[in-house]
């Protein structure tokens, strides 16, 4: 099994990655236009290019703590099937390289976790692009 490219990111003291072929762009935060009703995980809308983007909040998504933004958070955009969303995150680390067979599922099913991996002295948690997919087109996951 070939290896590929998993752009890592942190969120709190966590390690992320999601696979960079769902990576559109990965650019600095701009407070989002707010959108009156959206579900709570939905931080706003941004233009991208001439699209409009429903940013999701990264920290929300995994029941985090809220914090303010800085210098270092970014919106990654997501392309995920035929859906687009942004998801904000605390900093965008680097891409490593790594095969499906290195994540291991959780001991119990998760609803957002593909899995863990260790990449040197890190535990690196892999989120479940699928699982994302399915928010972003109103699923009720």
């Amino acid at each position: 099994m070939q290896t590929q490219p998993w752009l890592t990111f942190s969120l709190d003291e966590t390690l992320y990655c999601i696979p960079v072929s769902h990576i559109r762009e990965v650019s600095p935060w701009s407070r989002p236009e707010p959108v009156p009703a959206a579900p709570a995980i939905v931080e706003g809308i941004i233009n991208q290019r001439g699209d409009i983007v429903t940013v999701i909040s990264g920290r929300r998504l995994l029941a985090l703590n809220e914090v303010e933004s800085d210098d270092d958070t970014r919106i990654m955009t997501l392309e995920l099937g035929p859906e687009v969303i942004g998801m904000t995150v605390d900093r965008v680390r680097e891409i490593i390289e790594l095969k499906e067979s290195d994540i291991e599922p959780p001991p119990t099913p998760q609803a957002v976790l593909q899995g863990t991996c260790q990449v040197g002295e890190e535990l690196v948690v892999a989120l479940d692009v699928d699982y994302l997919a399915g928010l972003s087109a109103g699923g009720d996951k």
